[in-house]
């Protein structure tokens, strides 16, 4: 492989013939000038002649290819270069035997990638790239497509983006971002800044919503499905007889997230007021788990990996109050209050002392631990919370594996009724997406 020779791109020609007109223009402006003026100089000329003779590069264009033992040091047209491994290059063919242009996805597969493919030749070009290989199969690579994938810090920070948004912490100075409901069903524009301004911030609230039990599910179906639970597609938030989960009473309720009992917990909730109850009582508290995590792990790390290094159960158990619910469930999940990636940042924040199980898969020397880092993390969450009183007509949306919320008690007789329905977070960033193709907003 070391005596193979990789082409690069010609240099521009013409050079020759483009300083001999620059002089021809320089002696015609010279004849042609007035007395007293004078005539462009040849250096300058010469840059007006490059400027107008030049093509133009597109950003993209593979400008140089040299190899490498195991990459290829791509050069872009934007000055930017890459090292490209082989064995991704290979992998990632374009070509109609390794890849189905009709439904984008990979052909080839794993079991047929040979890990220490070689290039015997490569070409760049405006184009792109074209690759052939040790094995004789031939690969081209436009230079957009490669541009956007390039391992460059531009590249992949782009993808993380498109992938989701770099979310920003608030405190309990945080003012809620307001949109009206029918500006979100009718204009593409405020339902993608909605779209953003969730990701980013987790919060909303959507005001002016019809009042209807379904006003809620209805605006997640114009974005996309409705999660249902064994709730059903929406739950009636109200004090019922023989209920089925301490939310539907009147007592207060802790800070909290919806539904950690799933496994994959529902990723948006919307919190549909369609009555306030009248005087004291109802009001509602929200908070932002990401801010509270990041605070107890810089104030009091001890705590902070207690609770994201322990495992506890939450479950839920009951039978249906309504014909549209599962009529008997027993759901139980178990992972830590706080989640983290594998780059250590906060990806879900996990607190639900109602359905939290008594059962813990811990040793009893550790128990008296997890309460005193549980109990701190819920006075960090309570001293950087919102406080407030939603309106008749408003629904609050939550991030609900980052934002917690909870609300104060009422009384037993009032016809407070607060609708919550879900949507996952992946048909919410899928719709992101679509958005910001189609009103080119990338």
């Amino acid at each position: 492989m070391s005596g193979v020779r990789y082409s690069t791109r010609a240099l521009l020609s013409g050079m020759t013939a483009l300083r001999g007109m620059s002089r021809m223009q320089v002696r015609t402006a010279c004849h042609n000038c007035s007395c007293g003026k004078r005539g462009l100089s040849l250096a300058a000329v010469a840059r007006q002649q490059a400027a107008v003779s030049e093509p133009q590069i597109a950003a993209s264009s593979v400008m140089q290819a040299v190899a490498g033992k195991e990459y290829l040091k791509v050069r872009f047209g934007d000055g930017s270069s890459a090292k490209v491994p082989y064995v991704w290059l290979r992998d990632n063919c374009q070509c109609s035997e390794c890849f189905s242009q009709e439904a984008l996805g990979r052909k080839l597969i794993i079991t047929d990638l040979d890990l220490d493919t070689y290039p015997t030749e490569v070409q760049e070009s405006d184009s792109g790239l074209k690759v052939t290989w040790n094995d004789g199969h031939c690969s081209q690579f436009q230079g957009q497509w490669l541009h956007d994938r390039a391992f460059t810090t531009a590249s992949r920070d782009h993808h993380r983006n498109r992938y989701a948004f770099k979310r920003e912490p608030w405190g309990p100075n945080h003012k809620l971002h307001k949109f009206d409901y029918n500006d979100l069903k009718k204009d593409d524009s405020v339902l993608l800044n909605w779209l953003k301004t969730m990701e980013v911030y987790g919060s909303a609230m959507i005001k002016n919503a019809p009042e209807k039990d379904l006003a809620g599910p209805e605006m997640i179906e114009h974005i996309a499905y409705v999660k249902r639970s064994h709730y059903g597609p929406h739950s009636p938030v109200i004090n019922r007889p023989n209920t089925n989960n301490v939310a539907f009473t009147n007592a207060k309720l802790g800070m909290h997230n919806d539904l950690p009992q799933y496994e994959h917990m529902p990723g948006i909730i919307f919190i549909h007021c369609l009555k306030q109850h009248e005087g004291t009582g109802g009001e509602s508290v929200a908070t932002d788990g990401l801010y509270g995590a990041e605070l107890l792990r810089k104030n009091h790390p001890k705590a902070f990996n207690i609770l994201a290094s322990t495992d506890i159960y939450f479950w839920d158990k009951g039978h249906s109050n309504y014909d549209w619910e599962m009529e008997d469930f027993h759901k139980i999940s178990k992972f830590p209050v706080i989640t983290v990636n594998n780059n250590n940042e906060v990806i879900r924040v996990a607190v639900n002392h109602a359905i939290r199980d008594s059962h813990m898969d811990i040793p009893p020397e550790s128990v008296k631990n997890f309460y005193w880092a549980f109990k701190l993390f819920n006075e960090v969450l309570y001293d950087n919370s919102l406080n407030f009183k939603m309106d008749s007509g408003d629904i609050m949306t939550l991030d609900n594996v980052r934002c917690l919320h909870g609300r104060e008690g009422y009384e037993a007789w009032s016809e407070r009724h607060i609708e919550s329905s879900y949507l996952d977070w992946d048909e919410a960033r899928c719709r992101r997406r679509r958005l910001q193709e189609k009103l080119h907003k990338e």
